[in-house]
């Protein structure tokens, strides 16, 4: 994601945005992995391992700093037999790439979870195979458009929520980090966020979905017609899941309930 690049509303839109993770759901709970072995009926038994690597949304320097702050989420899926990989895929869901680096030379994206599952080679490929097709078929909120006169608008209307309702003690007050987001200042604005408060029941995500149902109010559209990369990375999950849990891998549905409205935080599990 090319954030400062991206304008000042980069802030939090797509996103995978303003970040602490998700409240979304982790993908289910890992498997012991078994070293590659023939199993009772003679098939052989290899290992899948499925990664999330994060990033903190729209900022343009390497890791994961900040949980007051959305990320973005890639995943990584492998299927190793006999200690050797026969398959590698990965789902960059519209964002940067494992491996890639910033100015400084650090590696972009880093590794917050994985899990394992062991199962007959014939099904962990045919989990791979499901795997790099898997995505959510809703709409997605592209980065491309960040510097649009309307993500402007709802950018504008994010930081009048959060001067509303957020409270700052540090060397900024609310209204100092509004300008820093509507600036594109990522990085100060997540600096200045452990200092920061929401009145009660106010929240980043409450403000994103309040900012992009008035950019859509003119459309019809609602939020429901719309994915981030967190969203993507959930259903990647929810399909290891299954497989772990002993079913057959099955082509991803992109029209799940996981795909219907952006989810701006997501923190999986180990």
């Amino acid at each position: 994601m090319s954030l400062r690049a991206a304008s000042s509303s980069v802030a939090l839109l797509a996103i995978c945005l303003l970040t602490p993770a998700c409240s979304s759901s982790d993908g289910g709970g890992s498997v012991a992995s078994q070293s590659s072995d023939l199993a009772a009926d003679g098939a052989e038994t290899c290992t899948a391992t499925l990664r999330w690597l994060q990033k903190d949304a729209y900022k343009s320097t390497a890791g994961r700093t900040s949980d007051l702050w959305p990320p973005h989420t890639t995943t990584t899926l492998e299927i190793a037999c006999g200690g050797a990989i026969v398959r590698s895929e990965t789902r960059e869901n519209h964002g940067t790439k494992p491996g890639e680096k910033d100015a400084n030379g650090d590696v972009i994206l880093v590794e917050v979870a994985k899990q394992e599952a062991s199962g007959p080679r014939a099904r962990l490929l045919a989990l791979a195979d499901a795997y790099a097709k898997c995505e959510c078929g809703t709409k997605f909120l592209s980065m491309d458009a960040l510097g649009d006169e309307a993500v402007q608008a709802m950018v504008t209307k994010l930081g009048d929520y959060a001067e509303a309702n957020l409270t700052c003690a540090g060397d900024l007050d609310a209204a100092g980090v509004v300008a820093l987001l509507r600036a594109g200042e990522i990085e100060r604005v997540i600096a200045e966020l452990p200092s920061c408060a929401w009145a009660d029941g106010k929240s980043w995500e409450q403000g994103l979905d309040g900012a992009l149902q008035a950019l859509l109010a003119a459309s019809k559209e609602t939020l429901g017609s719309y994915h981030v990369c967190n969203n993507d990375a959930e259903l990647q999950a929810a399909l290891f899941a299954a497989v772990a849990a002993g079913g057959e891998a099955a082509a991803c549905d992109g029209g799940s309930a996981i795909c219907h409205g952006p989810a701006w935080f997501y923190a999986p599990k180990p």
